[in-house]
């Protein structure tokens, strides 16, 4: 049975980095200080305002005889393509949907051992039928993905906190069923 829940959680983290790769085309291309023949620009071309530094910073190798050359060069810049943060919000959305395949795995598992039975008062009376509570689930994990969706186009810094929080809440009720079902196997 773990071995199932691992495989779903390997397949979640496959799909999210298949959703990163698949948003590559959305990255923008910045200008680089070498031109296309791969020549270093010369002093005096154009580059990026906010590539280049405002002082000449010199350069220098204290202790070892090299003397200070006075560069004027570049510092590469991190900036992120529009696409970025919809790209990890999708993989974050995956392994909301991966924790809860999870989650109705190792609950329908730790339900086959005696003693354990599930806590959460409103998924109480589902959980007889693996059935009613597949259908439950899915339609709960389907509510919360479109609206986490619908959240991200309003708010994305709320959407990312919420979705953060979700999975980690998620993770923390996997976790907590594979350490029962651990346990009961040692009885």
């Amino acid at each position: 049975m773990t071995k199932k829940i691992w495989a779903c959680l390997a397949v979640t983290a496959a799909l999210c980095g298949i959703v990163r790769a698949a948003d590559s085309a959305s990255e923008t291309l910045i200008a680089t200080p070498t031109g296309p023949s791969g020549s270093l620009r010369l002093a005096g071309t154009a580059v990026p305002s906010y590539l280049v530094m405002d002082t000449p910073t010199p350069v220098s190798a204290p202790g070892l005889g090299v003397p200070s050359l006075g560069f004027r060069g570049t510092i590469p810049a991190f900036r992120p393509s529009p696409g970025f943060g919809k790209s990890f919000f999708e993989a974050n959305l995956i392994a909301m949907v991966g924790l809860n395949i999870a989650d109705y795995v190792s609950t329908r598992e730790a339900l086959k051992y005696p003693g354990l039975q599930e806590t959460n008062p409103l998924m109480k009376p589902f959980v007889k039928s693996p059935a009613a509570f597949a259908a439950v689930k899915i339609g709960t994990t389907a509510l919360t993905y479109w609206s986490f969706k619908a959240l991200f186009k309003h708010n994305r810094t709320l959407a990312w906190i919420v979705t953060t929080a979700s999975n980690a809440l998620l993770s923390v009720v996997v976790a907590n069923n594979l350490g029962h079902i651990q346990q009961a196997r040692l009885r």
